[in-house]
């Protein structure tokens, strides 16, 4: 295959893994669980799709991916943007950029030329510390950016901003820790053999 060839299936790839997330990002507003904090805070099964283009392009091009993925939701009015009152700057790269680009490097562990079983467990190592460092920098966000003046920094802002993002961040890991392994089984031997890049 030309590399011209390659590069346009890449491009192709991303702009449907883009798209797919975009899809499911939409499909959650349906359903009752997923929605019940306030501020943006559900469990986003839209990730499914990011984790699945970092293992099928690559944890580059998913971080590329990723971002492509926001910048497009954004225009297309699927992701809701609330900024911080206070430090809005940081509160933008701790609420969104670094949660969404961290997403994209799921699959930093995941080798090629490994059997499917040690491969799922490289991506959920991958998935965890993704995730532990998305629930992170929304923690930091959270002390630093959403609260009062005279709280921001204190025990009593870290442990609501710990109560809100564990409450939607953990069942999102839990949620893509069973449904990649399957996701990556059903698809993975028909895309390798279809469309090898």
């Amino acid at each position: 295959m030309s590399k011209s060839l390659k590069t346009v299936r890449i491009m192709v790839f991303m702009a449907l893994y883009a798209a797919l997330t975009i899809v499911l990002d939409y499909a959650k507003e349906s359903i009752p669980f997923t929605t019940i904090w306030a501020n943006g805070g559900s469990i986003d099964i839209s990730l499914i799709a990011l984790v699945f283009a970092s293992v099928h392009l690559g944890w580059k091009i998913g971080v590329i991916t990723s971002l492509l993925e926001f910048l497009v939701s954004i225009v297309f009015g699927a992701t809701k943007l609330y900024f911080a009152p206070y430090s809005p700057g940081l509160g933008f790269m701790c609420d969104y950029i670094i949660p969404i680009v961290i997403m994209g490097m799921a699959s930093i562990f995941v080798k090629k030329n490994e059997t499917m079983f040690h491969n799922i467990i490289r991506l959920e190592t991958g998935i965890v510390l993704c995730m532990i460092i998305r629930i992170l920098s929304q923690v930091i966000s959270g002390v630093y950016c959403w609260t009062e003046s005279s709280d921001i920094g204190s025990l009593v802002a870290w442990s609501l901003s710990l109560e809100y993002n564990l409450g939607y961040g953990i069942p999102t890991m839990i949620m893509l820790l069973i449904v990649m392994p399957v996701v990556c089984r059903a698809f993975m031997p028909l895309i390798e053999k279809r469309y090898k890049l």
